[in-house]
């Protein structure tokens, strides 16, 4: 069972260190060359998550990606990357565990690039979150061009967006729609197919990256892409907790869980993609508050898969969740 870090719920712009910038320097100096030779391949312009417009290849054949938040959605297009972002190992579905096997990790334990490593894997385009520093895309530019995508931000839930931001900057649009038109086709079906069981019930979700403290998820957020096109109403008390927050989402207190999610019939959890929770969920669950919880009473509480949405893989992985979860209320 991995150890979910704290870090994943962090805030904050990515710098480099200062050996990594003069490493930067050295690159810029030899980057002209391959810039100019770059200019003769066939190329189109994009516009990222920043609005800058980028001069990518007109078919990408080396992508790097800087964040697992851009590994997935390459990979559900079909593409397997050259390089790689850090990431836990339960977060990797098991059909492509073999796949990244081999990829090499371009980024540190806090995802911070390593150019050096990216150097070294030859990339012609790289995918960035929108978390770096402007100096640190002018390093990363000196390797190969840039495309920003987003992590962070009021466009945050909107995982499926991300995926359409990729799949543009691969030149991989038409793919994006059919994952967009069977993701949705499948969410039809699950609503109507469980239309009784889920009409009039109230979920809460929620997930656990520090100690002491659990994470709650308003229904703006990702998490809810997938559960409110079902029919479920989400928890007002989650809502209430989040309605202040820059992004629909809020680290509370173990004390506070019952003012939190004690109106929800159904509980969902934050799991990686083997129906494990880490262990700061585990101490949540261990707590009497959490015991107490109506749905924890009525045996109403689930494992659903991550609760940072990456990509249509774990998308579906959750609702695979939400379906067993479906046919254990049915049952009942």
């Amino acid at each position: 069972m991995k150890t979910v870090p704290t870090s994943r719920a962090r805030r904050g712009r990515v710098v480099l260190t200062a050996a990594a910038a003069a490493l930067a320097l050295t690159l810029s100096a030899c980057g002209s060359d391959s810039a100019a030779s770059g200019d003769e391949a066939e190329t189109r312009t994009v516009t990222d998550a920043l609005g800058t417009e980028v001069k990518v290849p007109k078919e990408p054949k080396r992508v790097a990606t800087l964040h697992y938040a851009a590994t997935q959605p390459v990979l559900d297009l079909g593409i397997t990357p050259v390089g790689q972002g850090s990431f836990e190992e339960g977060i990797i579905p098991e059909d492509l565990v073999e796949t990244v096997a081999d990829v090499p990790v371009v980024t540190n334990d806090a995802t911070e690039p390593q150019l050096e490593k990216i150097t070294g894997v030859d990339p012609d385009l790289i995918l960035a979150p929108n978390v770096l520093e402007e100096e640190v895309l002018k390093q990363l530019e000196a390797i190969a061009p840039v495309y920003v995508f987003t992590l962070r931000g009021g466009d945050r839930a909107n995982w499926a967006q991300r995926t359409e931001e990729i799949a543009d900057a691969l030149n991989a649009t038409e793919r994006v729609d059919e994952l967009a038109s069977d993701f949705a086709k499948r969410q039809e079906e699950i609503a109507t197919t469980y239309a009784d069981v889920i009409e009039g019930r109230t979920v809460g979700v929620i997930g656990a990256y520090e100690e002491n403290n659990f994470y709650a998820w308003g229904e703006k957020n990702m998490s809810g892409t997938l559960l409110e096109p079902l029919g479920f109403t989400w928890s007002a008390r989650e809502d209430a907790v989040v309605s202040k927050e820059k992004e629909p989402e809020a680290t509370v207190s173990f004390e506070k869980i019952g003012s939190t999610v004690g109106d929800a019939d159904i509980l969902f959890l934050d799991s990686n993609l083997r129906e494990e929770v880490n262990p700061f969920m585990e101490a949540l669950q261990g707590t009497k508050l959490y015991q107490q919880l109506p749905a924890v009473k009525a045996d109403q509480a689930y494992v659903m898969g991550k609760n940072t949405v990456a990509g249509y893989t774990d998308a579906h992985y959750s609702l695979d969740r939400v379906e067993d979860a479906l046919q254990d209320l049915q049952a009942k």
